[in-house]
This record gives structure tokens, sequence and C-alpha cells, in this order.
């Protein structure tokens, strides 16, 4: 299963494998720093196939992050978001999973 770990950058999550279905086969992350960067240190040390979608800024200037956003939504088979409570980007991932009937799990942490 291909699940996406999006999140503030303001977070970090140590812990990551405990949030995770046994069943991940695949992690899914938009390669930015704080639970992106968690995302991908967890997937390289467990031996856990990454992809990685960047912001493509020449292609789509300052709405790049947030297209990014939606590639990744449509890519995964479950998303899990990781909220500081003030994020834009990780607001904009959890309401267009709602509209588009993606499943996600929102889990709301503190600054780490």
């Amino acid at each position: 299963m291909k699940i996406a770990i999006v999140g503030s950058r303001s977070i970090t999550v140590n812990n990551l494998g405990d949030y995770l279905p046994e069943n991940t086969t695949e992690i899914v992350s938009g390669g930015a720093i704080g639970v992106d960067r968690s995302a991908r240190n967890y997937a390289k040390t467990h031996n856990i196939k990454l992809k990685e979608f960047l912001p493509e800024y020449e292609r789509y200037g300052r709405s790049a992050p947030l297209k990014r956003n939606l590639q990744i939504i449509d890519y995964a088979d479950e998303v899990i978001a990781f909220w500081d409570g003030m994020s834009h980007g990780t607001r904009f991932v959890i309401e267009n999973c709602k509209r588009k009937n993606v499943p996600i799990k929102v889990y709301a942490l503190a600054n780490k």
C-alpha cells in the first residue's frame, strides 16, 4: 500500500513506524523539511520504497507546492498527516483528501 506522509515543516516524527499500516509497501512524500524528512529517513532506514514529489517552481510558480500536494494525494492509497494546526499546506491536503474521498488520518502534534 502506498502511504503518503505529509505534515508541517515544524514537526519531526521520530516514531513513524507506530503510525504506518503493516501493509505499507511505499512511502510517498513531498521532499521538504520536517515531516517529509522524517518520512524519507524512515523509508531509507527500513528499506521501504520512497516516492518523492518535489514542487516544480519553473512550471507552476508560487502554486508549485499545492500542485505537488495534489500529485501526492492522487498517487497515494492513503494519507497520514501530522499537523501543527497552522500549516496551510497540510490543511490543503486534509481538505482535498476529504473532497476526493482519499482515506486520511490526521494527527495533531505540537512542534517537536
